[in-house]
């Protein structure tokens, strides 16, 4: 079982060890329930906790850029996707982008993810064990521009180099009503993007960036923090309205 440790500065490990090796010293965990304190080797203080989706996205293995939680809380909002629901995401890397639909389509609802890196699919499987939904999400090495094999679905997410290639492969896909969202860290993609959701007969076609910007709060007063969560890329939208 894995185990969220977060020590007196904030800073988070998951592990799955009895021991945990840090900065502050070593931390004994064996046989520690979740809102247990425990000091370090070092007498730092540790706070024991059951981590959840976002934490263990925060901190599982990853050799690629992760869907941070402003944009996807965004997708999750806006397309307003739930239990029972099926989802098509592309492609997977460490697998963030999937464990958060599926934490929200389970029990009933499934996610189908598109990889064609073999290494990245390994570890985005080890990522879909840790935070307890590889019951919920299929896996597929195979590569999305060549085709979708699913139908009826609620969403389809793209995170891809040339998300157009793809695009008529998601209308096909996509139950009327259903929606695509695509990630795009560059306007030139958008663009190009925009003109194939055009093209292929998707509606609603809209594009966002989504800034966060923490608040600082001292003593002395309140302000913006001079360092936040800027540009990390553009999200499009759009819905299929017909069957034809």
């Amino acid at each position: 079982m894995y185990k969220l440790i977060i020590d007196e500065r904030g800073k988070k490990y998951l592990t799955s060890k009895n021991v945990l090796q840090t900065d502050l010293g070593k931390v004994y965990v064996k046989d520690k329930e979740f809102g247990d304190i425990v000091f370090s080797s070092t007498g730092k203080k540790f706070y024991i906790l059951k981590p959840r989706i976002s934490d263990i996205c925060e901190k599982m293995e990853r050799k690629t850029s992760i869907i941070l939680r402003k944009d996807i809380g965004y997708v999750l909002a806006y397309t307003g996707i739930g239990s029972g629901d099926v989802v098509v995401d592309a492609g997977t890397g460490s697998g963030s982008a999937a464990i958060y639909f599926a934490n929200v389509v389970k029990p009933k609802g499934r996610v189908y993810t598109y990889e064609i890196r073999e290494d990245f699919a390994k570890i985005a499987e080890k990522n879909f064990e840790i935070a307890n939904l590889k019951d919920y999400i299929t896996l597929k090495l195979k590569n999305i521009y060549y085709g979708i094999d699913e139908e009826d679905v609620d969403l389809v997410f793209f995170d891809l180099p040339e998300p157009w290639v793809a695009i008529p492969h998601a209308y096909k896909a996509l139950k009327v009503g259903g929606f695509i969202a695509v990630y795009t860290p560059y306007i030139e993609q958008v663009k190009k993007t925009v003109v194939a959701l055009e093209k292929y007969g998707f509606k609603m076609i809209k594009t966002y960036e989504i800034i966060e910007r923490e608040i600082e709060v001292k003593k002395e007063g309140i302000r913006p923090k001079t360092k936040g969560l800027l540009h990390t890329a553009y999200i499009t939208f759009a819905r299929r309205l017909t069957k034809m």
